[in-house]
C-alpha cells in the first residue's frame, strides 16, 4: 500500500484507498448474506476490487480529474484480503476494532510512505544492502523473544505483593 502511495501521491492514495476499502466492505456485507465458502467469498471480493477501481479510473477519467487514474497502482490482492479482514472484524469484534486495526494498518503504510520518500534512507537501503539484511536479523530477533515484557511485570506485581509474608 505504501508503494501505491508513491505512485498515487499521499492525498490520492489515501483517499482512493479510503474510498475502495469503504465500498468494499458494503459489498462484502452483502457476500455475507450468501454464505459463501473462504475461497468462492475472497474471489468474489477480488473481483469486486477490480470492478471498484475500474469504476473510481473511468468516474475520474470523465471528470477530468487525472490523478484519479493512478488508483490502478494498487495491489487489489492485498486490498481484498483487507476488506475480508476488516468484515470479519466488524463481525466478530465490531467496528471500532475496525477503526482502530484500519486506522493502525493506515498509519503504518503512510510511515512507510514517508521513510520510502526519505532521500537520506533510499540512499543508505539502495547503495548499503547489508543494512537491509541488519534489519530483517532485528526483525527475527524480535519475533523470536518470548521473554517477559515490561508491562507483565506490572500485571502480575499484585500476585507478588499478595504472597509476601507481612
Amino acid at each position: 500500500i505504501a508503494l501505491a502511495f508513491i505512485q498515487t501521491t499521499l492525498p490520492t492514495g489515501l483517499i482512493g484507498f479510503l474510498l475502495i476499502v469503504a465500498v468494499g466492505l458494503i459489498i462484502r456485507n452483502y457476500l455475507s448474506y450468501l454464505n459463501l465458502l473462504l475461497v468462492a467469498r475472497v474471489s468474489a471480493v477480488i473481483i469486486t476490487v477490480i470492478a471498484i477501481i475500474s469504476i473510481f479510473t473511468v468516474l475520474a477519467y470523465r471528470m477530468g480529474l487525472s490523478a484519479g487514474l493512478t488508483i490502478t497502482f494498487f495491489p487489489m490482492i492485498i486490498l481484498a484480503w483487507t476488506i475480508e479482514r476488516m468484515s470479519i472484524l466488524w463481525e466478530e469484534e465490531g467496528p471500532k476494532q475496525v477503526l482502530i486495526q484500519g486506522g493502525g494498518s493506515l498509519i503504518t503504510a503512510v510511515l512507510a510512505y514517508l521513510a520510502m520518500n526519505n532521500p537520506w534512507v533510499r540512499h543508505i537501503t539502495f547503495n548499503f544492502l547489508g543494512v537491509q539484511l541488519i534489519l530483517m536479523a532485528l526483525i527475527l530477533l524480535l519475533g523470536n523473544y518470548t521473554g517477559y515484557r515490561l508491562l507483565e511485570l506490572r500485571r502480575f506485581k499484585p500476585i507478588i505483593d499478595d504472597e509476601k509474608p507481612s
